[in-house]
């Protein structure tokens, strides 16, 4: 049966997952049809772990949500991870005769115009966003089309994706017959659809901790301006307890289900495990020293930016990886010194944590198909 759906692909540092949804509205709203999701060794800030493993982990997300629709996939649409990105901005104005009323060609034009970048051969394009747009130099404004000027400048967002990513998963989804793809930038397209979720209205600073990587976007206006990810996940708290409780893999992720960092445990103080002891107060002490280590990281990151962010720019976690740990969010904003507000949604559809990259990247899908198929269409096949 022909799929009609909203179909994405997305890449976590520990799992692939594929949904398929219905749109509601040309505003991105939706409602979800079908997850599939898989398994596999991920990817730290470089490259694929086990390259070899994509095509199948691939395979069995994709089969998951035809077979639960009951229909064939034909066209997909595929986030690509801050890991396989590169984010540059660059701005251009054009001035004109008389005050003019503008409209999508002028919008085009300021692309078009500030796109001055080189990719080089390890990338490829995948477009370019407004960020913002000043009307004669005075007023600051996300959206031109239908305002008076004299001049416009625009700030532009572009995003390249690194052709090893493309080459890789083009080749295993060409093998499964899906070959009408395009690509995004998932960082962008998840920053966007939680600073709108959580109601930010100018600047974000989005932190999506995962199960093998972190990475840390900063949006403004309509656009990502920043990004950068790193390898530290929860994976690396499972593995500091398994090391220091001597403990497996598969139990030390359950201890962290039972870790609350809001508790004031003292020595002797315990979890209880599936019936065993475990030792609470040096189980929070490994914890709390590897979130020091993300915070760290994550300042670190930000050293690499070159936009102003104002002070009371807000934070919001997400991810699966600390915001289901009771207290990670308290303990990174200790750390962090400023206040962390964890991801949340009032519709019941789009609460998981874990899911905000599909979320945004389903929304940008439907919005990036309801606009033109100039270059306002942002992203490239």
């Amino acid at each position: 049966m022909k799929n009609n759906f909203v179909n994405i692909l997305d890449f976590g540092s520990g799992k692939i997952t594929c949904m398929a949804a219905t749109k509601v509205s040309d505003d991105g709203e939706f409602v979800i049809k079908a997850v599939g999701q898989t398994s596999y060794n991920g990817f730290d800030d470089n490259a694929w772990y086990e390259p070899n493993t994509i095509k199948d982990a691939i395979e069995g997300a994709i089969r998951q949500v035809e077979e639960k629709t009951k229909t064939t996939i034909n066209n997909l649409y595929v986030g690509v991870p801050g890991a396989f990105c590169a984010v540059a901005t660059s701005e251009a104005s054009i001035i004109y005769r008389s005050k003019t009323k503008l409209d999508q060609n002028d919008v085009n034009e300021i692309v078009k115009k500030a796109d001055i970048y080189g990719c080089g051969a390890d990338y490829t394009p995948l477009g370019g966003k407004p960020v913002y747009f000043i009307i004669d130099g005075a007023i600051k404004t996300t959206d031109a089309v239908g305002t008076i000027a004299s001049k416009l400048t625009g700030l532009v967002s572009f995003s390249y994706m690194k052709n090893y990513f493309k080459k890789t998963v083009s080749r295993a989804l060409s093998n499964i017959g899906i070959t009408n793809v395009t690509y995004f930038n998932a960082c962008d397209a998840q920053a966007k659809y939680v600073a709108q979720q959580m109601r930010c209205t100018d600047h974000c600073i989005v932190i999506d901790v995962g199960h093998l990587t972190t990475t840390v976007s900063l949006c403004g206006g309509n656009a990502l301006l920043f990004e950068r990810s790193f390898a530290l996940g929860s994976a690396y708290l499972g593995s500091d307890l398994m090391q220091v409780l001597g403990c497996d893999f598969p139990f030390a992720m359950q201890i962290l289900e039972k870790v609350n960092l809001n508790l004031d445990v003292k020595n002797g103080d315990i979890y209880t495990v599936n019936g065993k002891a475990v030792d609470a107060h040096q189980a929070n002490e490994v914890i709390k020293a590897r979130i020091q280590q993300i915070s760290q990281y994550i300042v670190k990151s930000f050293s690499y930016c070159d936009k102003e962010i104002p002070r009371t720019t807000p934070i919001i976690l997400t991810g699966g990886g600390l915001t289901y740990l009771r207290g990670g969010a308290d303990w990174l904003a200790t750390q962090l010194c400023k206040p962390v507000r964890v991801y949340d949604s009032v519709n019941p559809q789009t609460k998981r944590n874990e899911y905000t990259s599909c979320y945004g990247l389903i929304s940008e899908a439907i919005k990036t198909g309801t606009k033109s198929k100039g270059l306002f269409s942002f992203f490239r096949k």
